[in-house]
């Protein structure tokens, strides 16, 4: 087993993004939650197995009430750190999206990997239709949503058991359309303790451990707050598992 494969099964950990559609369909709607299930400080803290064995940490966190470019935003952070066979990793992507409009108008992904760092920052102009990342410019959708932003977009949908949903909203328009599939009701255990979950299957064109092709899962609590409980993938070299272990 190649320690590399698992580092990067670790990193796709990050691209959490959630809804779905059926092949042929995809449109890009605007939907904007009436209410949203967190709230300025909330933290989720969850370890990283392969296998049988903790290979790392992450966190899923709302860190503040900021502001870009004169609109209010939620600003949310994600991080993992671990490291197996000598390959150590140190990721976090970062979101400023509308609180009145669900849309993303900052993106950060700055990783780490055996020491070698990667920093990208793209400014999101919804109302100009672009993104921009140092020199490079390039056309976005009508109401962009980055690997963050769409994932707690995903936490205020209804997930109502046997629908998909469908949204034509990544940033980058050549990554649409992300799925989420919802499966079934069921109780899974986690550190965290013993929780009745909604079960659903994310696919979205992109590598990573929800890249088409694949066979991932994510757990979202059964209730107003829609947390992310348990995240799955199974690899062509093994299973990785992130699992709740506290909120707060």
């Amino acid at each position: 087993m190649s320690s590399r494969l698992v580092a990067a099964g670790l990193a796709g950990a990050l691209a959490m993004v959630a809804v779905a559609q059926e092949p042929g369909g995809g449109a890009p709607t605007r939907a904007v939650p009436d209410s949203v299930p967190w709230a300025v400080g909330e933290r989720l803290e969850y370890r990283v197995k392969f296998g049988l064995f903790t290979v790392g940490r992450a966190t899923m966190e709302v860190l503040a009430l900021d502001t870009v470019r004169g609109d209010p935003t939620w600003r949310v952070m994600f991080t993992i750190r671990g490291g197996v066979l000598g390959y150590d990793l140190n990721d976090s992507l970062q979101s400023w999206f509308g609180v009145r409009d669900f849309v993303s108008r900052r993106f950060i992904q700055d990783n780490e990997e055996n020491g070698r760092p990667r920093y990208r920052r793209y400014e999101i102009f919804p109302e100009r239709g672009i993104w921009v990342r140092d020199a490079d410019t390039a056309a976005t959708v009508e109401y962009p949503l980055d690997d963050a932003s769409f994932f707690y977009f995903a936490r205020a949908l209804p997930l109502e058991v046997g629908r998909s949903y469908s949204f034509n909203r990544y940033f980058r328009r050549e990554r649409n359309p992300v799925t989420i599939h919802v499966l079934q009701r069921q109780r899974t255990s986690v550190p965290a303790g013993r929780f009745q979950t909604i079960v659903v299957r994310p696919v979205f064109k992109s590598r990573g451990i929800f890249a088409e092709g694949g066979e991932a899962y994510i757990w979202f609590s059964d209730d107003a707050a829609r947390i992310p409980v348990k995240i799955r993938s199974h690899l062509p070299f093994g299973t990785l598992e992130i699992q709740l272990t506290s909120r707060r």
